[in-house]
């Protein structure tokens, strides 16, 4: 996809809070983040003499729906959700409108100078220490 994009190019990557979190059973799908957000950095400095920007956005919960789609029951929701919510420090998922802000500002050009970045938009959950 590089030949395709012009000079002054924004790319953004999304990753996942996955990639700096140690939970069970996910090491592949951690590892797979972890990777991304190494291409993202290398290709800024790859292509940093076109004036093309690259950028991650990781989300932490965001609440999609997903939870309702895959066929738990409704109580078991709730509790996976309320779950989910007590290890954010703002204590809530997140909304996929604050991830989409957060993909505008990095494309627009009042992220100029920022490339080879991760923003980390996942509720202060990466921070949050267990209890």
């Amino acid at each position: 996809m590089i030949p395709h994009l012009a000079d002054g190019a924004s790319v953004i990557f999304t990753s996942s809070n996955a990639a700096h979190l140690s939970n069970i059973n996910v090491s592949v799908y951690s590892a797979t983040k972890s990777a991304v957000n190494t291409i993202a950095r290398v290709a800024a400095n790859e292509l940093a003499e076109r004036k093309i920007r690259v950028n991650i956005v990781t989300p932490g919960p965001i609440d999609t729906g997903i939870l309702s789609k895959v066929g738990m029951l409704k109580d078991v929701e709730i509790q996976v959700k309320e779950k989910i919510v007590a290890t954010t420090a703002v204590k809530r998922m997140g909304h996929p409108k604050e991830i989409a802000n957060m993909v505008l500002f990095l494309a627009s050009d009042h992220a100029s100078f920022i490339t080879g970045s991760e923003c980390v938009v996942d509720g202060g959950m990466t921070n949050y220490p267990l209890k």
